[in-house]
């Protein structure tokens, strides 16, 4: 596991999760920044990252740091990031998968993407099914931190768990941890990956059962505080329209076997394990009445 993996959004969640676990396997990790004298950028050379300054905005950029490499793993921005044009970005780092005859490439697309969830990610998806690479789809589901690092619009803020899912809605989480084992497996065992499309799920909660397990975590109530969808439609459409999605109750996003998923990463956590081994510690500064 000396080869080169390029991972997009390094600096970000996701892509931090993966190069994080792709590094302690051994890996060498190349990651494209805008900021490379940024916090997270500095800590990743310092881990042995290799960092190319630029962004996927430029086709030019992301042939440079696909020639030569391994593997890729290809993640593009939520609702909350800034508008950039993640069809051309996805596409271009397809196309130059090919060009430079990349062994395995895995694609973050999103829960419920081939029922209408996320058009672009699907679009993506297709397009990486069309270009004969070797390619794995990964489609996690809601991040369990995303209770943490969203809690301006949705997640735990002034005592209690806000967000706009319906109390009756049952969520799917996924810890970040675990899309990095699961990235790691794939880029490992590309002919056991190769084609195959996994919709990542750790534990499935409505938000009274999120809020009670937190509860539970840091020792004091945090009460569930539905939040109204227009609220969040004034802070971002895209954000706003996945709540509607998850709220409309018709199926469209799939019940996931996490038993099957664990059989593959048997360290897979649900959401008490997360509160217990990193999320309550994370939560508990939150919590705090203090400035």
């Amino acid at each position: 596991m000396d080869q080169v993996v390029f991972v997009t959004g390094a600096t970000g969640q996701q892509g931090g999760a993966v190069a994080d676990r792709l590094l302690a396997d051994g890996w060498q990790v190349r990651v494209l920044t805008r900021r490379p004298e940024s916090i997270r950028a500095r800590a990743l050379t310092s881990a042995g990252a290799h960092l190319i300054a630029g962004s996927l905005e430029d086709p030019a950029t992301i042939e440079r740091c696909i020639d030569g490499v391994y593997g890729v793993y290809s993640v593009h921005p939520g609702p909350l990031a800034p508008e950039q044009d993640e069809v051309k970005a996805g596409k271009a780092i397809t196309d130059a998968a090919v060009k430079y005859g990349v062994t395995h490439l895995v694609y973050s697309s999103g829960l419920g993407t081939d029922r209408g969830g996320q058009p672009t990610k699907w679009e993506i998806e297709q397009y990486i099914a069309a270009s004969g690479v070797s390619a794995t789809v990964l489609r996690p589901s809601s991040f369990m931190e995303n209770l943490i690092t969203q809690s301006v619009t949705v997640g735990i803020r002034d005592g209690a768990l806000r967000t706009a899912a319906a109390a009756h809605v049952r969520q799917q989480f996924i810890a970040l941890d675990d899309i990095g084992a699961l990235a790691a497996l794939a880029l490992q065992n590309p002919e056991d990956y190769r084609g195959r499309t996994f919709e990542l799920v750790g534990d499935a909660l409505t938000p009274p059962e999120v809020a009670a397990q937190v509860s539970a975590a840091v020792g004091q109530p945090v009460p569930y505080l539905q939040r109204p969808i227009e609220e969040l439609r004034r802070i971002n459409e895209r954000f706003a329209r996945g709540y509607e999605f998850l709220n409309s109750g018709d199926g469209s996003v799939p019940a996931v076997d996490i038993d099957e998923l664990r059989a593959l990463h048997p360290g897979l956590m649900n959401f008490r394990d997360w509160l217990g081994r990193k999320g309550a510690e994370l939560i508990r500064p939150l919590l705090d009445p203090r400035p």
